[in-house]
This record gives structure tokens, sequence and C-alpha cells, in this order.
């Protein structure tokens, strides 16, 4: 009789659940030590989300951090005390309450743009104004004063004292805003020139729209010259091509200093000659 022949491997007892899979469930399972961290992880995050929600809330109900003094800063036209009514910052406020609502009905005055709340200290609140500024006086025909984007001010020329040129004419107006859209340009040009080219919008008593196109403006006595024409187009740059050509002449007395024409400055001299 011939015995079978068995494979070693056929005769080796089957490999159990644990023996198959030892490697794959030691990677796979978390020891104890892995879920501990994880549960201080889990916990670390929960608490750093509520945290920034219930903290303020709960300093806002002690009374060290009521507010006892509300100070304006940025204020030139608007009286502070206007302000501090407009917010209306109850007697219970905390300097932890959110100061948007008190920012919101500040700005609802036609002179403040922009306002911003915030803590000072344990006890006081800073309400930071940005107002509206005046870049000229329009008639209305009395002279009023208007921002750079067109709108009327309620501020008092000879109150305030606003040495600001005047746009020449009267415009029309609706409501408060300035209805010509080239008075519009004009006095965004004006507000423009009052941050970067504020030396020469000192010198200027008038400007208007010039009659050939561009803008004219009228300048004080011993300003270099009487009268400067800036084209639409590009009129800052033109206007430093103008300061240039009068830097380069000896004779001052320049009547007419007309820059609308390409890359070019013409200087007419008081006695009519170029």
């Amino acid at each position: 009789m011939i015995s079978p022949v068995w494979e070693p491997d056929d005769l080796a007892p089957p490999a159990g659940d644990e023996e198959r899979g030892a490697p794959r469930g030691r990677a796979g399972r978390m020891t104890r030590r892995g879920r501990r961290q994880l549960i201080v992880v889990l916990i670390a995050v929960t608490f750093g989300f509520f945290v920034p929600v219930w903290v303020p809330r709960l300093l806002a109900t002690l009374p060290a951090f009521r507010i006892v003094e509300v100070r304006v800063a940025g204020s030139n036209y608007t009286e502070p005390d206007e302000v501090r009514r407009l917010a209306a910052v109850g007697p219970d406020a905390s300097v932890w309450d959110d100061p948007r609502s008190w920012e919101a009905r500040v700005r609802e005055h036609s002179l403040i743009r922009d306002a911003t709340a915030r803590r000072d200290g344990f006890s006081a609140l800073e309400i930071t104004i940005v107002e509206e500024r005046p870049v000229a006086l329009v008639a209305t025909p009395e002279l009023r004063p208007v921002s750079g984007d067109g709108r009327l001010l309620p501020l008092e020329p000879s109150v305030e004292r606003l040495d600001l040129p005047i746009l020449g004419g009267s415009v029309g107006t609706e409501g408060d805003l300035v209805a010509d859209p080239r008075v519009r340009e004009l006095v965004a040009l004006l507000e423009r020139m009052s941050r970067t080219r504020s030396d020469f919008l000192s010198l200027v008593s008038e400007v208007a729209p010039a009659d050939r196109g561009g803008y004219r403006f009228l300048l004080l006595p011993g300003a270099g010259a009487d009268v400067v024409l800036l084209p639409r187009e590009a009129p800052l740059r033109a206007l430093d091509r103008v300061s240039i050509a009068l830097g380069q002449i000896e004779d001052r007395r320049v009547a007419r200093a007309d820059a609308r024409f390409n890359g070019q400055v013409v200087l007419t001299r008081v006695d009519g000659r170029r």
C-alpha cells in the first residue's frame, strides 16, 4: 500500500483569528493612553470654542466693569456730548457688552461717516468717529459746505470758519445731494487734492468747470498765477506739470497756466504775451 503524501502545511492546524489578524488588530486598536489623549483634546477644543462666548457674558455681569465714562475721539465738528447722546450708553452697560448697537446709533448722525467703540480700561468706553470732511462751499443759493461725495453738510461756514474754495455759480440740489454730475465730479477732485495737493488747494479761492472743458481754478494773489486750467483727464498729473513750468520761469507775472494740452503747459503773462 502506498501511503499518501502530505504537505507540512496541510497537517498544520488552522490559524486562529487572533493569530491571523494580530498585526492589523494591534495597529487598529487604540490604547488606553491614546483614548485619554483624545478626550483631553476634545475637551480643550470644546473649551476654546465656548470661552469667547461665555467669558465676556460672565464679565459683563460684574459691577467692576460697568461703564462710568464715555470718551469721544476724532471729533472736529460734532460735539462730543452729541455723540454720547446718540450712543445712549445705559447706566448698567458694561465694557464687555456688544458695541455694535452703540456704533450704529452714532453713525446715524449726518456728519459722521463711521464710528468704532472699544473698551478702555475697566470702566471706560472710547468712541472713535470719522467725520465727513467739507472740501468746498457751494451756493444753494446760500453758501453751504459740501463733502467729497457731493453731500451738503449741516455746518455753518461763519461759525466753523471754514477756509474752503467756493464753487462758482449756483448749484442745484436734490435733497442733500448736489444734482449736477459735473459738479459732483469736481468736488471729488477737490477731495483728492485735499489729501495729496493740500498746498495748492490752500491757494484756491474759487473753482468751476471751464468753458472749453476741464476745470478753472482762480488763485489768491501771490500764488504764482492768477488762473490755472486743468483737464478733466489726469488733472493731478497736469497740476504737477504746471508747478514745474512755473518754477522754470523768472517772470512771476503769469495770468494763466493752461495744462489742458497734451503734455504741455501754456503760460500767458499779465501783459498778454506768451
